[in-house]
């Protein structure tokens, strides 16, 4: 039964009947009791569970989770708007089944570290999440690191408190990888005030122009440009840089400085009640760019975006 807090649960399944015996009466369940449904799974999985909840299926959400992941920011953003206006029309909570789009090697600790920043997140959020790993498509890792980001796990022997991590505990260890970059970068710019942030916008604009790239794209690219960089100013120190590298599809920048980082793991991830508060700069850079990383080491801190055309 769902709570006042949120309820979130991994299932790792290896053939397609445990995946509908698992979750066709999670769902149906839910439905009985008035509470709203999603499923957020792979087409192949729609179908399985279109056919096994029969009519059913009709007041279930089916969204496809291929294009519900594709970078975390913008997808707890979407459960925050979806889980909101579910209790708008009157659900006293909501189900969802959850199947995360791993993607490709490098971005598997980016969506691991999703899976924890939600239990924090949609802390006190009226939801009962399932996450299903299918173990015969994900690395062994991934499949492994559920139960270090779900305080259940189905069914390799329910509470698994022993490898379950805190995410502020997980998020420090697991660092985001940041975006690959090769070769020098074209653009090195020092960041001293807020007009060599505007010079260093104009210059990166002058790239994405002459690559091309529409004006919306372009927009976003300026405006994290702008948090990355005013964020530095405000609570970095030392010697600030921007670094660019440029690529045909995306555009890659670096803004490093002497200072000592956030010091919340989980800066960029919770949606800001206030956007005027501190971190609001970085959950909308994280909104906006394809892939965002932040990282302290020896001294320096980087941030690292890329941004695709």
């Amino acid at each position: 039964m769902t709570g006042p807090t949120l309820r979130h649960e991994a299932l790792i399944y290896d053939d397609d009947e445990k995946f509908v015996a698992a979750l066709t009466p999670f769902l149906a369940e839910g439905l009985r009791r008035r509470e709203a449904a999603v499923a957020v799974v792979p087409g192949h999985n729609t179908d399985l569970l279109r056919r096994s909840l029969g009519a059913a299926a009709e007041r279930v959400t089916f969204i496809d989770s291929d294009v519900w992941y594709q970078r975390p920011a913008s997808t707890i953003a979407g459960w925050k708007d979806l889980v909101g206006a579910a209790m708008e029309r009157g659900h006293p909570s909501v189900r969802i089944v959850g199947e995360v789009a791993f993607g490709p090697g490098e971005r598997h600790d980016s969506w691991t570290r999703y899976e924890s920043a939600i239990n924090d997140v949609f802390a006190t959020v009226p939801a009962w999440v399932i996450c299903p790993y299918d173990a015969r498509r994900l690395p062994h890792r991934v499949v492994h690191d559920a139960l270090r980001t779900h305080p259940v796990v189905a069914p390799a022997g329910g509470d698994h408190g022993d490898l379950y991590q805190e995410p502020d505990q997980l998020l420090r260890i697991m660092e985001e990888p940041p975006p690959p970059v090769s070769g020098a970068p074209l653009v090195v710019m020092s960041l001293t005030d807020p007009p060599s942030v505007r010079r260093a916008r104009r210059a990166i604009e002058a790239i994405a122009r002459h690559l091309g790239w529409q004006h919306a794209a372009i927009s976003d690219l300026l405006l994290v440009v702008s948090e990355v960089a005013l964020n530095s100013l405000a609570h970095g120190g030392g010697d600030r840089r921007m670094h660019v590298w440029v690529e045909r599809a995306a555009i890659t920048c670096e803004v490093t400085d002497d200072g000592d980082g956030p010091a919340d793991p989980l800066v960029g991830y919770r949606p800001p009640e206030n956007p005027c508060r501190a971190g609001a700069g970085l959950w909308i850079a994280n909104q906006l760019s394809d892939w965002l990383a932040i990282e302290h080491r020896d001294g320096v801190t980087r941030v690292r975006f890329r941004c695709g055309r």
